[in-house]
C-alpha cells in the first residue's frame, strides 16, 4: 500500500470518529462546502444540513467498515466498500444498523482532502 492510500485510510478513520463523536469542527474541515450527502434512507443533505443533523442526533453509535477499495485519479479519490452504521433514531431512540455499500468521493485541495460526495446504499434484507 502506498503513502497516498495510507493517508486516505487515516482520513477515513478520522471521518468515522468525527461522525461517532459528532465533532462538528472536525467535520466542517473534512466536508467540502459543495458536499452532497445521501443517507441510507435516501434523504439528501448539503453540508450545512448534514452538520445540523449530526448536531441534533449527537453522533453515530458506531461505524464499521470492511476493507476499502481506493481508486485514485489525480486529485480525486473514490473510496468504496461495505459499511455498517449503527445509529439512534431521533424520533424513538431505537438503535438501528444501516448496512450497505458506501461510496465517498474526495477532492484534494491545498489544505488536504475533503469529501464532496458521500452515499450509503442499503442492501435489501
Amino acid at each position: 500500500m502506498n503513502a497516498e492510500h495510507q493517508a486516505l485510510l487515516a482520513f477515513e478513520r478520522l471521518r468515522q470518529q468525527a461522525f461517532i463523536c459528532a465533532d462538528i469542527d472536525a467535520l466542517d474541515v473534512m466536508l467540502a462546502s459543495d458536499l452532497i450527502h445521501i443517507h441510507s434512507t435516501g434523504m439528501v443533505h448539503d453540508k450545512a444540513q448534514l452538520l445540523a443533523h449530526l448536531r441534533k442526533m449527537g453522533g453515530f453509535v458506531s461505524i464499521d467498515r470492511d476493507a476499502l477499495r481506493i481508486r485514485l485519479e489525480g486529485d480525486i479519490a473514490v473510496l468504496t466498500g461495505d459499511t455498517r452504521n449503527t445509529v439512534r433514531s431521533l424520533q424513538t431512540g431505537k438503535v438501528m444498523v444501516r448496512h450497505g455499500f458506501s461510496t465517498q468521493v474526495l477532492r484534494r485541495t491545498l489544505a488536504g482532502w475533503e469529501i464532496i460526495l458521500s452515499q450509503l446504499t442499503p442492501y435489501n434484507s
